[in-house]
């Protein structure tokens, strides 16, 4: 029987709340940056898409439904990339939408390997797992939450989205491939332990060679995309890893990442904004353009790092926690990636608001209101996360689910 029921479980109705929150502030911030009607119906309706996709896919069960959503999220972004149109944009859109839909197809036909051995789309009854058919539909997981060597199409999507799309494909897009490992294979105990050891090895050598990536990256796009896959890579090593510390770690960094990455992102796009540039080596002392967003991104950049009392801290506490306690080996793996983090984290946001450029900045216009409200409202979720860190962590584990 193949139907598309919805079901409400707190899992589900944590990230939709998520989602729809990310979904709001990029409203919110494309007001104050997109100036042309044409545009800001195009971006509503692109934006629309992306969250309803992903609260689809958090509340579905059907595997069916969940591909669905998944193609309308890779349409919505292939859109989305290619927003202002140029060469470069309809490049990297293109480029982006045949590697996700390419890996979507093949992640189909594990879905429906799945479908013949067990007579049902629902991932609640599927018992039977045929590892060619779960090898398959992690292609496709892991090309939508960009883990090496499947990673290749997010750097040329940042360099070119509208920065107020950024923010949802940091905080929505990307977590569709998580969300369904989470749902499919981590939540149950039909796969062998061996299984999720290679998954959280894959984990592992995603997130600290592309924070190696970021350590040494100048362009501040491509810095939060290498970003991105490195901090992804860390929740998926706490649902790899299971047990309460890093299924429920992974969930609350799942949180923290979309509050602190969406941030930066929308707080980059300022930047480019006043000044016209987007190098390291080309910026300086922003901390005088805008002493308010330097104060915000600090905090931002804390979340992401996993400073104390920023929600990330904990987040990322219970992740490492959740490794040591699966293989001594796996924490030292988390506890590395954790250290590269602080490296490029560091690097980033001191040669952005402290260093001398190697050129002289010419002065830039004020920054938007509106769109440092946003970051102000990001900075500020993140931080009341952390100090009442308590709240969603009881929330996740009273329903049993982990």
């Amino acid at each position: 029987m193949i139907g598309f029921d919805f079901f409400l479980d707190r899992f589900g109705i944590f990230l939709s709340a998520l989602f729809i929150f990310i979904g709001l502030m990029s409203f919110i911030y494309a007001l104050a940056t997109l100036k042309k009607k044409g545009h800001r119906l195009e971006f509503n309706i692109t934006l629309l898409l992306i969250v309803g996709s992903g609260v689809g896919v958090a509340l579905s069960y059907n595997l069916l439904l969940i591909f669905i959503l998944w193609e309308i999220s890779t349409f919505a972004l292939w859109r989305a990339i290619g927003f202002y149109r140029n060469k470069e944009a309809l490049s990297a859109a293109s480029f982006s939408f045949i590697i996700n839909f390419t890996a979507a197809s093949i992640m189909l036909i594990g879905i429906i390997m799945l479908y013949i051995d067990n007579g049902t789309f629902n991932i609640f009854e599927i018992q039977s797992f045929n590892m060619v058919a779960v090898v398959l539909i992690m292609i496709g997981i892991l090309t939508k939450s960009v883990t090496l060597p499947l990673h290749v199409w997010l750097v040329p999507a940042y360099k070119v989205i509208p920065s107020a799309m950024g923010g949802c494909l940091a905080g929505i897009a990307e977590n569709l491939g998580v969300i369904l490992f989470l749902r499919l294979l981590a939540s149950g105990n039909f796969m062998a332990p061996q299984f999720f050891n290679i998954v959280a090895w894959i984990a592992i050598i995603s997130s600290v060679l592309l924070g190696g990536a970021a350590l040494v990256s100048n362009k501040l796009r491509s810095l939060l995309a290498y970003s991105t896959i490195s901090q992804l890579g860390f929740i998926l090593l706490g649902f790899a890893v299971g047990g309460t510390y890093g299924l429920v770690g992974g969930m609350i960094y799942v949180l923290a990442h979309a509050l602190a990455k969406s941030g930066l992102f929308f707080g980059v796009g300022i930047i480019e904004d006043i000044t016209g540039k987007d190098d390291l080596n080309s910026l300086c002392c922003i901390l005088k353009a805008s002493p308010t967003l330097s104060v915000l991104m600090a905090l931002l950049v804390g979340s992401i790092v996993g400073f104390f009392p920023m929600i990330g801290f904990f987040a990322k506490l219970m992740v490492i926690i959740g490794a040591v306690s699966s293989s001594g080996y796996l924490g030292i793996g988390a506890i590395v990636a954790a250290v590269f983090t602080l490296l490029y984290s560091w690097r980033f946001y001191h040669e952005l608001f402290f260093a001398k450029a190697s050129s002289r900045l010419t002065k830039g216009r004020k920054p938007s209101y509106t769109a440092l409200a946003v970051v102000f409202i990001l900075a500020l979720a993140s931080l009341l996360f952390g100090i009442f860190f308590y709240q969603p962590v009881n929330y996740l584990m009273a329903g049993g689910g982990f």
